[in-house]
């Protein structure tokens, strides 16, 4: 049995067509688990109609906390085998259990990983990782590993898809490594800001020893705004130094080598990115902007890690960038990042 956690959050406008995707499917041995966290419009009346309609559904009602304790409550009262993630905005190819679940037969895997489209309003793009179908066993499974915690060589050529890989949905796990032999659970981002996901993948790719990638776009991901550049938050530096102490805990325990820590520097050097940008929704002066930018420059843990980045294989574009930030120049890194934020937002 499969065992489909969807944690749900004022999404009333789109829950019934991520519903209609998990209940239509055409592997019928599944449970869907529903875990309402405090909405405040009308989902939880759709859900309990749903529920009425089909009893394998499962709803869960608790007061607000967060979408990581959401995935974890799921997570408790999930009977299946197998665990897949579908956010309440999104949906899936009815045939998605169907077709996972005999990769994993096929191919003997602990996780199965595909692709996913898109969804603008209007038109779909789909996302490739990769075009073809890959896998991973004994002898290079560390690589995937590695993978989740952050790029390294030839794979810097695309900065901004680092975590591409590590998203929590567009996965069947198995059970059984996500419990034992150390249960691998979900980090609340008031704590982490982001990438909880990440970690989850970090934990659980540690314990594993065979996956394959399909490149079947089978996860329909909505896209209408971007979240992350919408405001600012003034404890997000504060925060990723928890995620990256949290990823440091991680690998302390795992007994991994060098490569993870070079993919480690590698996320906390393309991190600026991310930092850079929540500084410019401040909505204070450059001037300002320009302190709080050279403020993070200045940060030991960056300044270590970009240090050793290898700039080689990026695109022009990005080295431009990460030149500017191992020379320290925080006027271009700011102007850059002016241009980021502009393209972002067109």
């Amino acid at each position: 049995m499969i065992s489909i956690i969807v944690p749900v959050y004022n999404a009333a406008p789109y829950l019934p067509q991520c519903l209609d995707s998990l209940v239509n499917q055409t592997y019928r041995d599944i449970e869907i688990i529903c875990v309402n966290d405090g909405s405040t419009d009308n989902s939880l009346d759709i859900l309990k109609a749903y529920a009425e309609r089909d009893s394998r559904i499962l709803v869960i009602h608790q007061e607000n906390q967060g979408l990581s304790d959401a995935r974890n409550k799921g997570l408790k009262n999930a009977r299946g085998e197998w665990v897949m993630f579908v956010d309440s905005d999104d949906w899936i190819d009815i045939s998605t259990c169907q077709i996972t679940l005999e990769t994993v037969h096929a191919h003997q895997a602990d996780v199965v990983m595909w692709t996913y489209n898109r969804e603008y309003e209007g038109h779909s793009l789909p996302k490739y990782y990769i075009t073809s179908l890959q896998t991973w066993d004994a002898n290079n499974i560390s690589q995937l590993h590695r993978r989740m915690v952050g790029p390294i060589n030839e794979e810097l050529n695309s900065p901004d898809t680092m975590d591409a890989w590590g998203t929590i949905w567009a996965k069947l796990y198995r059970r059984t490594y996500i419990d034992h032999p150390v249960p691998v659970r979900f980090i609340d981002t008031k704590n982490i800001g982001s990438a909880e996901d990440v970690l989850f993948n970090i934990g659980y790719m540690a314990h594993i020893g065979r996956a394959v990638y399909i490149p079947n776009a089978l996860y329909h991901y909505r896209k209408e705004s971007c979240s992350f550049t919408s405001r600012h938050n003034p404890r997000l530096p504060q925060q990723w130094d928890n995620l990256y102490q949290e990823i440091k805990n991680l690998l302390a325990t795992q007994q991994v080598g060098n490569e993870f820590q070079e993919a480690f520097h590698n996320r906390i050097s393309l991190g600026i990115i991310g930092l850079g940008l929540n500084e410019l929704f401040a909505q204070s002066s450059f001037q300002d902007i320009f302190n709080r930018i050279d403020t993070l420059l200045q940060r030991p843990i960056c300044k270590k890690a970009i240090s050793s980045l290898k700039i080689q294989y990026m695109p022009l574009h990005w080295k431009i960038f990460f030149c500017f930030a191992k020379w320290h120049f925080t006027t271009g890194i700011t102007l850059l990042l002016m241009i980021i934020k502009k393209i972002i937002l067109r």
